[in-house]
């Protein structure tokens, strides 16, 4: 290609390297189930914030043990087991990888339903979490090899629709099998305790991910790593410098996503509980009603965050970020008012709507990071944000958010506050850290276009 084609024509043909239509078929496949991978993490990581209030009551917890349970449990063991294994997804066979960790994180889930205690549940929510560190940078990965450049905003909307999916039926699923199991007693097991109900669910909702595991085997093509340079994968120092060359964009794009991690982890763990201590609505009936409406406003916002990366991208070098910017900046403030309105209808009417626009910010987000990284660092700078935006967002959100009802708030039923103090305090630096690294990514992704140009 030379030099005098440009821009115009750099987006209509593929980069050196991209697959050919026969093999683009097989990469959409490819998205399409790695999608459904991603949504089983999030039903099974998910899950248990339905039953915050079951889990107290049964075993004897406080709200900053639980908020443990939903965040740290989980996001301590994602960093420990993320960060090393990143640079085996690098190097390694990804989709094997992929079905190993399923296959790990869906007999944890199950054995959840076994716990009897605080230490037994919070291992199992550690093993979910160390597994599911690997999935993710492992999927990013396959998913940017596997489509055309240009199609990356829609490939992670596919993607984000797992995400967000998984999170909707986490709740949808949860709540109606609570519901069919309401009349089911507390089982004795021997040599184990006591099972009920809602323990059955965890059983339940962890079986399907061995069957996945196998379709992903057998019927997931390994795609050739587009544009690699280096097979062996880069070292840790390597890595580091292309941060530190591209540090105009890191410093402010990161911080940026784990503060509306925070915010996002805070109102996912506590909602729930939220719908029950402020409207009197419990899991099976505040699930469904909420699965439904983020699955709903998730589609919406997926496809129109898509199709609006792909419209600016013809236009200015940083679409992907000023849709991310545009899409919180529309969301925060209707997700804000969301708990304070008189009545669940109204709460759930201002959720879905902040979700629409919240969601439009993923594929957007996700797509750039993969633009903006070498190849063979991708599972590397992946995990980094994952992990950090994981452990502090996944973290401090659910823990801050019991700390601050135990704590401060004059009763339970003040979560609402809590929920409401959190976005009000962290959303306005959150937007102003996004905002600031969209000149730096614009440069960034010029330069990607210029070498091209010249190859």
């Amino acid at each position: 290609m030379t030099e005098g084609k440009g821009r115009a024509a750099l987006e209509k043909e593929p980069a050196a390297g991209a697959p050919s239509e026969r093999a683009s078929r097989r990469g959409w496949y490819s998205v399409i189930v790695l999608a459904f991978v991603v949504m089983l993490a999030h039903i099974d990581r998910g899950v248990i914030a339905l039953f915050v209030e079951p889990m107290k009551r049964d075993l004897s917890l406080s709200d900053t043990e639980v908020s443990l349970l939903l965040g740290f449990a989980f996001t301590f063991p994602y960093v420990v087991v993320g960060l090393p294994m990143s640079r085996v997804v690098d190097r390694g066979v990804r989709k094997r990888l992929i079905a190993f960790s399923l296959s790990i994180w869906s007999v944890a889930t199950a054995l959840c339903g076994l716990a009897q205690n605080f230490w037994a549940l919070f291992f199992g929510r550690a093993v979910i979490g160390a597994s599911e560190s690997v999935n993710t940078p492992a999927t990013i990965s396959i998913i940017a090899d596997a489509v055309p450049r240009d199609r990356l905003p829609r490939a992670y909307a596919i993607y984000h629709a797992g995400f967000t999916g998984g999170a909707a039926m986490a709740l949808f699923i949860g709540g109606v099998l609570i519901g069919l199991l309401a009349a089911v007693e507390p089982i004795p097991v021997p040599f184990v305790g006591v099972i009920r109900n809602w323990q059955l669910v965890f059983m339940i909702v962890g079986i399907p991910g061995l069957l996945v595991a196998a379709l992903v085997m057998a019927t997931v093509p390994e795609p050739p790593r587009r544009g690699a340079t280096k097979p062996g994968g880069y070292p840790l120092r390597e890595v580091v410098g292309s941060l530190k060359s591209q540090r105009a964009l890191h410093l402010r794009l990161l911080p940026g996503m784990v503060l509306l991690s925070v915010m996002t982890q805070a109102l996912v763990a506590w909602q729930p509980a939220f719908y029950e201590r402020t409207y009197g609505w419990g899991p099976e009936t505040a699930g469904p009603l909420l699965g439904m409406v983020a699955l709903g406003s998730s589609v919406i916002g997926l496809i129109a965050g898509a199709r609006l990366c792909e419209y600016l991208g013809k236009r200015t070098e940083d679409a992907n970020l000023r849709v991310l910017f545009l899409a919180q900046f529309l969301s925060l403030p209707v997700m804000a008012l969301g708990p304070l309105m008189p009545n669940p209808w109204l709460a759930l009417a201002c959720g879905a709507l902040g979700s629409v626009f919240g969601v439009m910010g993923g594929p957007a987000f996700v797509s750039a990071l993969q633009i903006a990284t070498p190849n063979e660092m991708r599972g590397q700078v992946n995990v980094l944000y994952a992990t950090l935006v994981n452990i502090i967002g996944g973290s401090v959100g659910p823990t801050l958010t019991g700390i601050l009802t135990d704590l401060v708030a004059p009763s339970e039923a003040d979560l609402r506050y809590v929920l409401v103090a959190i976005k009000v305090v962290v959303a306005p630096l959150a937007l102003f850290l996004i905002w600031k690294a969209m000149a730096p990514y614009g440069h960034i992704h010029r330069q990607k276009i210029e070498e091209e140009g010249q190859a």
